[in-house]
């Protein structure tokens, strides 16, 4: 319970502003509407590089924020966390998971 405490959500003062909200989209246009980690162009979120729980200065500083997408961004939030990693056997499956859910659902048949 105390690692939820500590890690709670700093951020939502600053991304329920309307500065936010438009230093978000500045930042998605900046960025080129994609994650900066993959090639990813969906569920795209807006990061604080430095978090603000740790660096409220930074929060609206355009130098701190980039553009990721959604699993990028909780990666990168579990380990600032002090989660650990994915075993190698979890992202197998999660891997297979998604390829699944990306092949079509009734392919022609010949």
């Amino acid at each position: 319970m105390a690692l939820r405490k500590e890690h709670a959500r700093h951020s939502r003062q600053v991304t329920s502003t309307r500065r936010w909200k438009v230093l978000r989209q500045q930042i998605l246009e900046r960025d080129g509407w994609k994650c900066c980690q993959c090639p990813e162009r969906r569920r795209l979120e807006v990061d604080h590089i430095k978090p603000v729980r740790t660096h409220p200065e930074l929060s609206f500083d355009p130098r701190n924020l980039q553009t990721l997408c959604g699993p990028c961004h909780t990666r990168k939030t579990r380990v600032e966390c002090g989660h650990k990693e994915k075993s190698p056997e979890r992202k197998a499956w999660d891997d297979a998971v998604a390829a699944l859910a990306a092949a079509p659902l009734n392919p022609a048949k010949e």
